[in-house]
């Protein structure tokens, strides 16, 4: 009977054991965590020079010496991107080519635009293919439909103006 009790003692002693590593497991804690790896892409294509958002102003010498027509420098345009290949330039205005009186909207004078050997006007705007990374060269405009001849007092003193829009498209 000895020899049962001290068996019985040496079952409590390992139920005892088993008691606690299961309160001790249950008490363990886990987590997790989920990491994420993306990349997103986004092709960017920019104006360079000194063209892109500039305003020019010119005073009545600067028309007198247009009549010629002289040709005058708007500033330089380039393009600069992440991508390669090819983009597309749209030009634009807001009065069709054509300066207008800020007040009266009485027309000054019809005008080109050029860029890289390209003529861009109301009656020819096509849309110019070049490379999307490209050295600024020289913008110009040259105003046309007008002659020494047209050039007197009568023109309304005021502002004379236009804005031109430049819309590039990555291919």
């Amino acid at each position: 009977m000895i020899k049962i009790m001290k068996l019985t003692k040496y079952f409590k002693i390992v139920a005892v054991l088993l008691c606690m590593s299961a309160s001790l497991t249950a008490k363990a804690a886990t987590d997790h965590a989920d990491i994420t790896l993306s990349h997103t892409y986004e092709p960017y294509v920019n104006f360079t020079g000194t063209a892109p958002g500039a305003s020019r102003f010119y005073d009545n010498d600067d028309v007198y010496h247009f009549i010629f027509p002289v040709r005058v420098n708007l500033g330089t345009m380039g393009l600069e991107s992440n991508t390669t290949g090819d983009c597309d330039l749209n030009f634009s205005t807001v009065n069709n080519f054509k300066l207008r009186h800020t007040v009266s909207n009485q027309t000054l004078s019809k005008y080109r635009v050029l860029y890289r050997g390209y003529s861009f006007s109301r009656s020819n705007n096509p849309e110019l293919t070049i490379p999307c990374n490209t050295t600024p060269t020289a913008l110009d405009f040259i105003l046309t439909g007008w002659s020494l001849a047209g050039y007197d007092g009568l023109i309304p003193a005021g502002i004379y103006r236009d804005i031109i829009t430049v819309t590039v498209t990555t291919q």
